[in-house]
């Protein structure tokens, strides 16, 4: 009988978790770095992920909310310094934050906190103070204090092992002393290197990690033994300065095959899992978890898992979670409410979108799943790509991701500005036939030089269809030739207008049908109605049935129509090697 999991199902945390609320319901930004001013983050759900590309603010919303609550501050992250100045006001507002929240009594009242300097002894301080009618109230005056709630805030970036710090980051100067101290004492022969200090200091440390360090529990082993999938028998943490004042965490792991290691000897990854489990057990409930980057050195099944523990101890723990992630990992099984996208306009302001899925989400960042992509218009397009891969190869298929873009094509157009300045070469789009350019793409030395040519060359190409996409008259030259770029070199399309086009065949139809067509079907123009109206005709047939039957026809006989289908399949597995 196999061992009951340490914690609960996803789906089953995601469906407990519709019955909770968040304690900070939103955040507003008058004004506060580079978001744009007055926007808006609502938490509506309690687990947050925040995703978005580097320099959205995801590390800075992070201390936004570690800085809300009464007695923290977001100085103790973001401080002015002589190559760093902050702003003091923009359009006349101080660098601010409001948080809305829930009392206890169920009101829910905001309070904002702005960066108001007391001089050159103390430039960065924070407080809460009156509300304005400037900063977005509805009237002034009035001061709201600040919500009463335990904060722990993780950033996986920096919270490395001691060992680590020390080995990566040594002092030149302690060294160099360390150096003419061993030579002195004429106790080695070779040169005194940081191994030496680092061995030295390790007997010290087993005794402090043994008198002094927290026995991890048998719940925090069942977690990691779940997460990591190794057998652990024991760990013991302690956070200390004994490698020269290096504060960090050092563990000491046992496992059935080894028996006693630290994180000298484990992964960054297994470090970093035992910390968030270790912290997050240890946290109070009804707190508030602020995860930066949890993904960092895991694999993906590693972060599947841990994020069913985040979900559970959510639950269990009545804890509102939010991370700032690229993990797709972290974001894909969520619902919509707890995804939240950071995204850079073409002015250098970040705004916050809400009305993203976690797919749509990863589409808009430039992140797609592992592997090799290919993005369609719809659902039935979808059907004659993945068909189309099967009957290629027997391996074609698992080379790719067949994806459905939502908005369609005008969607796909501006996705591909993305891809192509991310340069992109694991993503395709098939269009359907229909959005074929009437011209041929220029080959690279063939393209005109100025905006303007380079612009009206774009519209040719798409058909029109960019007008919902990329801002060209804010993209330069080199974006645009990013963008022609890859519409040669990563854009096809189906050998039919659309389709239905592709799989309609008279005959074909006849045969389903299993005789003559009538009037109304065969005379009817438009192939989706013709489709529809063919379907009424075959009992438990719908649409979608009739589609895939001809479709299937098509693929078993030899037309031109499937030879171009498979050629342009071809192209785009030709293109990956």
């Amino acid at each position: 009988m196999s061992k009951k999991k340490p914690v609960d199902d996803l789906q089953k945390s995601v469906r407990a978790l519709e019955s909770k609320t968040s304690y900070i319901c939103s955040l507003r930004f008058p004004n506060y770095r580079n978001l744009r001013c007055d926007s808006e983050l609502p938490f509506d759900f309690p687990i947050t992920v925040l995703l978005g590309r580097n320099g959205t603010n995801k590390s800075s919303i992070l201390h936004a909310l570690y800085g809300s609550p009464s007695g923290q501050t977001i100085a103790d992250f973001w401080f002015e310094t002589e190559l760093d100045a902050i702003p003091s006001e923009r359009n006349g507002l101080k660098q601010s934050v409001v948080h809305r929240y829930r009392k206890d009594n169920g009101d829910i009242v905001e309070c904002i906190k702005a960066r108001a300097p007391r001089g050159p002894k103390d430039p960065d301080y924070w407080e809460a103070v009156k509300q304005s009618q400037v900063y977005g109230f509805s009237d002034s005056g009035t001061r709201i204090s600040p919500i009463k709630i335990k904060v722990t805030h993780l950033d996986f970036r920096g919270e490395l092992p001691a060992f680590d710090k020390y080995f990566y980051f040594p002092d030149p100067k302690h060294l160099a002393v360390l150096v003419r101290s061993a030579k002195g004492r004429g106790k080695l022969r070779r040169e005194y290197r940081k191994q030496d200090y680092l061995r030295q200091r390790s007997r010290r440390l087993r005794k402090a990690i043994e008198e002094e360090g927290i026995a991890l529990t048998t719940e925090e082993l069942e977690v990691l033994k779940y997460i990591l999938e190794r057998d652990y028998v024991s760990g013991r943490v302690l956070k200390h300065s004994l490698f020269h004042g290096h504060e960090g965490w050092t563990i000491l792991f046992e496992t059935n095959q080894f028996n006693g290691y630290s994180d000298a000897f484990a992964g960054s990854g297994e470090s970093a899992a035992a910390l968030l489990v270790h912290n997050i057990l240890q946290a109070p409930e009804r707190s508030l978890m602020l995860l930066d980057e949890p993904e960092t050195s895991l694999h993906p099944r590693a972060q599947q898992r841990m994020l069913e523990f985040i979900a559970h101890q959510a639950v269990r723990k009545s804890l509102q979670v939010v991370m700032a992630t690229h993990s797709i990992y972290l974001a894909k099984n969520l619902p919509q409410k707890a995804i939240r996208v950071l995204v850079r306009e073409p002015d250098g302001s970040v705004t916050v979108r809400t009305d993203l899925s976690a797919d749509e989400a990863l589409h808009e960042i430039g992140t797609l799943p592992p592997g090799k992509t290919i993005l369609v218009e719809d659902e039935r397009a979808k059907h004659i790509v993945v068909s189309a891969l099967k009957l290629a190869s027997s391996h074609a298929l698992s080379e790719f991701k067949v994806l459905v873009r939502e908005g369609g094509t005008s969607r796909i157009y501006r996705d591909i500005q993305s891809y192509a300045n991310c340069e992109r070469k694991d993503v395709f789009v098939i269009f359907d036939g229909d959005h074929e350019p009437k011209k041929p793409i220029p080959k690279e030395g063939e393209l005109p030089q100025g905006e303007s040519d380079l612009k009206k060359l774009i519209q040719e190409l798409t058909r029109g269809n960019n007008q919902k996409g990329p801002d060209l008259d804010l993209v330069n030259a080199d974006e645009m030739t990013r963008y022609i770029r890859f519409l040669r070199e990563s854009v096809y399309f189906l050998p039919e207008l659309t389709p239905e086009t592709l799989v309609w065949e008279e005959d074909a139809a006849k045969e389903l049908l299993g005789k003559e067509l009538p009037d109304e079907v065969s005379q009817e123009q438009n192939l989706k109605q013709r489709l529809h109206l063919l379907a009424e005709e075959i009992p438990g047939f719908d649409a979608d049935t009739v589609f895939k039957s001809l479709l299937a026809q098509l693929l078993r006989g030899e037309s031109q129509r499937k030879k171009d289908l498979i050629e342009v399949i071809r192209q785009i597995r030709s293109a990956t090697v």
